[in-house]
């Protein structure tokens, strides 16, 4: 999981961003939603500075930062997003609902993706969503993009000839204070939001370990995403801040193969603090300090690679990142 230069982040600051932007935006009126109408873009560019923390064994317990430096990110989303008027009925909940339909692209270093989903926005404080994405990735310079487990190393994958995949459905509640108790100064936002996900690379078995954009331990199959973010909004160039905390794993332990009863199923746990600035009305900059967790292991252990075969005891917690994310709209 980590000793590498380009680190995932398609579930990382690009998700704080979205979320970000959702509690930035009051309850949907009619008046905005016909506003809302037609087309619109964004483009989003991540940037993540990665210290080094070296594992620990033993069970649950903080893993100290070791050095100052194990890897960086690169990344950068581009988004289209077509929004329809599709009222509901009379009044100013049932006829605010909109329909957006989203398409877009993901390029990193290690990887090319396009994106597809569709979101449904029935009330104000309530979205469903869909979407599947497919790509592919490379390895260079030593940088494991992508990558399935096969004696006891990840061992590259050929470019174009193998393509990972994954695809969800989720709901989104969201609420600002703001909408009862009016002024400038009242706007505490809530977002929780829960997806179930599947993820894959075709052409590997299943039960076989891989790697995609340097992560590795990854399986084939079903599972599940919870993000619930507490933030604060105001009329400032600093325009909102907040905390977030994401929980993602499978659903079986099946889904890992003969791995299952060591390595086993993981609710990955990241908290993020968080601060976004306005710089003007088409530009913002998100800053993320994240702390996670990943599997502890009975043994010491040097790289990712050893995992498949040491006993899992708890969970260790460590800073992970510094990390950066720029969004333009058009």
């Amino acid at each position: 999981m980590k000793y590498s230069l380009f680190k995932n982040f398609s579930d990382g600051v690009i998700i704080a961003t979205a979320f970000f932007a959702m509690a930035s935006v009051p309850f949907i009126t009619p008046a905005h939603a016909d506003e809302a109408k037609g087309f619109s873009h964004t483009l989003t560019v991540d940037a993540a500075y990665y210290p080094k923390s070296d594992y620990k064994k033993g069970k649950d317990h903080f893993a100290k930062v070791t050095g100052a430096f194990d890897g960086i990110l690169a990344k950068a989303t581009w988004q289209s997003i077509y929004t329809i008027s599709t009222p509901l009925g009379e009044g100013p909940l049932l006829s605010s609902a909109i329909l957006e339909l989203k398409g877009g692209i993901e390029i990193s270093p290690l990887s090319i993706r396009p994106i597809a989903s569709v979101a449904f926005t029935p009330l104000p404080f309530l979205v469903f969503d869909a979407g599947s994405s497919i790509g592919s990735g490379w390895n260079m310079l030593g940088f494991e993009g992508f990558c399935e487990y096969q004696n006891d190393s990840y061992k590259n994958l050929t470019p174009f000839t193998r393509y990972y995949h994954d695809h969800w459905v989720g709901a989104t509640f969201q609420f600002d204070l703001g909408e009862i108790f009016e002024g400038d100064w009242t706007h505490v936002v809530m977002i929780a939001n829960y997806q179930m996900e599947y993820k894959g690379i075709l052409g590997v078995d299943k039960g076989h370990l891989w790697a995609w954009q340097t992560t590795e331990g990854y399986a084939n199959g079903l599972g599940y995403r919870f993000i619930g973010l507490l933030g604060y909004q105001m009329t400032k160039f600093v325009d909102l801040i907040g905390f977030m905390a994401e929980i993602y794993g499978n659903y079986s332990k099946k889904d890992f193969g003969e791995y299952a009863d060591t390595f086993g199923k993981f609710m990955t746990v990241e908290l993020n603090a968080l601060a976004r600035l306005a710089l003007n009305k088409t530009n913002s900059l998100t800053i993320d300090a994240r702390v996670s967790s990943r599997r502890s292991f009975a043994t010491d252990h040097k790289k990712g690679k050893e995992e498949p075969h040491l006993l899992q005891t708890g969970r260790e917690w460590y800073f992970d990142c510094i990390a950066l994310s720029w969004e333009r709209k058009f």
